[in-house]
């Protein structure tokens, strides 16, 4: 998909969205992991301190560029624009390592039942979040630019 031109890409991720809808959220989420594992990744594209300059989903998929935090973003647009994400509690929760100094961008879902983002392709919960991350910020999905086209 992410080779496609913009117009491709946006049909390849619709189409990918809808064979979501027909999933159990869980056999869903592991999808959007895998799926998201192969986006292109560049090192710095989105500012985590504002919000306001996040791209809403379609503007995210045309650009095509994808740092730690958009790839985050990206799944949980995807999580959002299908049935499961009409009732789901979601989220962006950023956490630093205080023992790495590393910043890890997760997504979670169902009030930590489901954490995508941390392992490559992989659905943890918040059990699984090692004692030394702390959590900085966290951004709910009613605040971003989810508004359907």
């Amino acid at each position: 998909m992410w080779k496609l031109n913009t117009d491709e890409r946006i049909a390849y991720w619709r189409s990918f969205r809808k064979t979501l809808d027909g999933l159990p959220l869980e056999q869903a989420v592991d999808s959007v992991a895998n799926f998201w594992q192969h986006c292109p990744f560049v090192a710095y594209y989105l500012d985590p301190t504002n919000i306001l300059d996040w791209p809403d989903p379609w503007e995210l998929i045309a650009e095509n560029y994808y740092c730690d935090l958009a790839k985050a973003l990206g799944m949980l647009y995807t999580i959002c624009l299908t049935r499961h994400g009409t009732d789901l509690d979601i989220n962006i929760s950023i956490y630093n390592d205080m023992k790495t100094k590393y910043t890890y961008n997760l997504v979670v879902l169902a009030q930590g039942k489901y954490v995508i983002n941390l392992l490559d392709a992989a659905v943890v919960n918040t059990d699984a979040l090692s004692k030394y991350l702390v959590l900085t910020y966290s951004i709910d999905s009613s605040k971003l630019k989810l508004k359907i086209k």
